[in-house]
């Protein structure tokens, strides 16, 4: 399942190559490719690197449900794109803000 997520979050980055993915964790393309062909498993530290670079946990790496699961793929590319170049604080921002509608009476 590792696999098919790589791949997945991956595309969901318009002009995210597994070039530029290898790049930027410091791994040589082959490898990084080896990993979403499912022939070798990254170590915990790739996985987490992995994980932050796309903002989705370790369970979500290996398959197991979460809240994207519920996303069409649409929604994960409008979300992928809006967030892009949003800093880390306009993150949590935007995270305050959906929990405060999430949990405020009707």
């Amino acid at each position: 399942m590792l696999k098919d997520r790589l791949r997945q979050l991956r595309k969901t980055q318009s002009g995210l190559t597994q070039a530029k993915m290898a790049k930027y964790l410091g791994i040589a393309k082959t490898t990084y490719a080896s990993y979403e062909q499912g022939n070798r498993m990254p170590d915990i530290e790739i996985q987490k690197e992995i994980a932050d670079y796309f903002n989705v946990s370790l369970d979500y790496l290996h398959g197991r449900p979460t809240d994207l699961d519920t996303l069409s793929k649409k929604q994960v590319s409008v979300a992928s794109r809006v967030t892009e170049d949003l800093t880390d604080y306009q993150l949590t921002e935007i995270i305050t803000f959906i929990e405060f509608i999430k949990n405020r009476p009707e």
